[in-house]
């Protein structure tokens, strides 16, 4: 990589620099990103994009750094400065010109899996390159084995579709015709993945315009002296936070349920090390890595790292790259956490929440109060097959979104992801576009670990088929362990996945691939989440409350929370001397 005219970035003295000014064009910067995202969303093809939110958006400086980020999904968000590494490593400045595109979706060079593709748009200011505009977004096929390119029982990368290197795929402004005859040739839905990349561009293009303006605006000298502030300032707020931690060092180790049909668990061990100012992850002990798409690379690794650090510290602050340098990420090469390539990982989105559950884990032991028990763990199907009224191949893909586990100061919330900023897909949207019928959409009663504040619920969805000949992969964890609970919570309830459940069918495997038939139904019920405290120090009128709303039921209020209701009263009222009496039966 050429970096000509590098003597033109000066700075001026950072003291000199008006408060006002860098306040602004700070939040600016920020805002900046998230209406990228806007424009992303509201032009996307797929679902995915456009309702699931499964996208995110960055802007980088002319060295690469991370300057601001959009408001999403975390696992994209760290990984992203990987992607702009290894494109500025294969390009020479002085071979872009503005509008060009580099796209990429290499596991190993930043996206984890192939459906994540990173498009990198360089920004021109005067006909010098000053800074990158980003966005990745996950596209829902790109080949491979089954439809949806997440199939479970892949044993190496190159059976999971089309794999991208940085590759230029936009020549000023225009989208080169052969690759679109590459999509055309390799994916189930190339006018999805057209259409989803073209959004992808329409939010590059917005950030770049918007990007250029402020160097119009404010000139390079004052930008960059922002830019070095802002990194500067918010690593010191990192640091500082970091401080007030005990030093010492905290083990944690958990399980992935397992990685396919035949598999049994994966150990996952972490030992988090507070160091002074410093964050040490390091995943020595966690398994090897499997013969499964179940991998997480370590740039993902990295990324659910960054996302705790960020959850104990300063939360609020806008990302940058400040913010991540505090932190070291240790994992043995050929682990799970940072498998070797070949590796698959298609499936790895199924990680995301066990890595971030695993280093919360350890961090609840040294800093109780900052973390929430283990959360629902999501749902993420594919189904694709033919619709019988249009004869047009589908390819349904689904999130589903339970519960977060409880805190030191308040219950978990219900229907809101606990690791990454993805939406639930509007059952209104599914049955309009897609040959099936949404038969229930609910909060499972009882579902969530008791505590003195409860954990949320899970969810349960039940979709059936209106088409035959349907192929459905499922990727569900927290079927054999369950999410646990912290200073004496109870765990949330296991989840499964039921086919046909009005005729008492079977219980379906969570990484399971399948064929379904016209008819078939497919119930989804996602675990609960962990409860934080004694559910004997629940407040009894808390438990009326969540019976009242049917979040739990009149004998889970007894026999869990030791709550008795006057059974001669005819309207729902607390029993005070009957409760005390059976609460100190269940503490005995």
């Amino acid at each position: 990589m050429s970096d000509t005219d590098a003597d033109a970035d000066v700075r001026i003295d950072a003291e000199e620099l008006d408060p006002i000014t860098f306040t602004v064009l700070w939040d600016r910067l920020v805002a900046m990103c998230n209406e990228m995202g806007k424009v992303l969303q509201r032009t996307g093809k797929s679902e995915a994009v456009s309702l699931g939110q499964d996208f995110s958006t960055g802007l980088f400086d002319r060295d690469g750094r991370v300057v601001a980020q959009g408001n999403f999904s975390p696992g994209h968000l760290g990984s992203m400065p990987y992607a702009v590494q290894h494109v500025r490593e294969r390009y020479d400045y002085d071979d872009l010109k503005p509008g060009d595109g580099i796209l990429l979706n290499d596991s190993y060079m930043g996206s984890g899996h192939l459906p994540d593709m990173f498009l990198i748009t360089p920004v021109f200011v005067d006909d010098r390159i000053e800074g990158f505009s980003v966005t990745i977004a996950h596209h829902i096929d790109v080949g491979g084995r089954a439809p949806g390119s997440q199939a479970v029982d892949a044993t190496e990368i190159y059976q999971e579709g089309l794999r991208l290197f940085p590759t230029k795929v936009i020549s000023e402004g225009e989208l080169e015709p052969w690759f679109e005859d590459l999509i055309e040739a390799n994916v189930r839905l190339p006018e999805k993945v057209i259409g989803d990349l073209k959004a992808q561009q329409n939010a590059n293009h917005h950030g770049t315009e918007l990007f250029r303006e402020v160097f119009d605006e404010y000139g390079r000298d004052t930008v960059y002296t922002c830019i070095d502030e802002i990194i500067d300032q918010s690593e010191q707020r990192v640091r500082a936070d970091l401080r007030e931690m005990p030093d010492g060092k905290y083990s944690f180790s958990d399980v992935m349920d397992n990685v396919g049909v035949d598999s049994g668990p994966v150990e996952l061990e972490v030992t988090i090390e507070i160091d002074d100012d410093e964050l040490i992850f390091d995943y020595s002990g966690t398994d090897p890595q499997t013969q499964s798409a179940i991998n997480s690379y370590i740039n993902y690794t990295r990324a659910y790292s960054a996302f705790v650090l960020k959850a104990i510290t300063e939360k609020y602050l806008p990302q940058n790259e400040g913010i991540m340098r505090p932190m070291t990420v240790r994992a043995p090469e050929g682990s799970f956490l940072n498998p070797e390539p070949p590796a698959a990982a298609n499936a790895r989105p199924i990680i995301n929440q066990r890595i971030v559950e695993l280093n919360l884990g350890a961090v609840a032991k040294a800093v109780p109060k900052k973390v929430v028990a283990a959360s629902s763990h999501f749902g993420n199907p594919n189904f694709g097959g033919t619709d019988p009224e249009t004869g047009e191949r589908f390819i349904l893909y689904d999130f589903m979104i339970g519960g977060v586990g409880a805190s030191d100061r308040k219950d978990g919330e219900e229907g809101i992801c606990s690791s990454f900023n993805v939406t639930n897909i509007p059952v209104e949207l599914h049955e309009t576009r897609y040959p099936v019928v949404i038969d229930r959409l609910e909060l499972i009663p009882d579902s969530g670990g008791a505590g003195r504040h409860r954990g949320g619920l899970g969810l349960r969805k039940d979709f059936t088929l209106l088409a035959e000949d349907v192929s459905f992969t499922n990727l569900l964890e927290r079927t054999d362990s369950q999410p646990w609970g912290l200073n004496d919570g109870e765990p949330g309830d296991r989840g499964r996945t039921v086919l046909n459940p009005a005729d008492e069918g079977d219980e379906l495997h969570p990484k399971g691939e399948y064929d379904l038939s016209y008819g078939d139904t497919v119930s989804f019920q996602l675990s609960g989440a962990g409860g934080y405290g004694d559910p004997l120090e629940r407040k009894p009128e808390a438990v009326l409350e969540d019976v009242r709303k049917e979040y739990i039921t009149r004998e889970h209020a007894r026999v869990v929370y030791g709550v008795v209701f006057d059974e001669d009263s005819g309207s729902l009222q607390i029993d005070y001397d009957a409760t005390e009496t059976k609460r100190e039966e269940l503490a005995a």
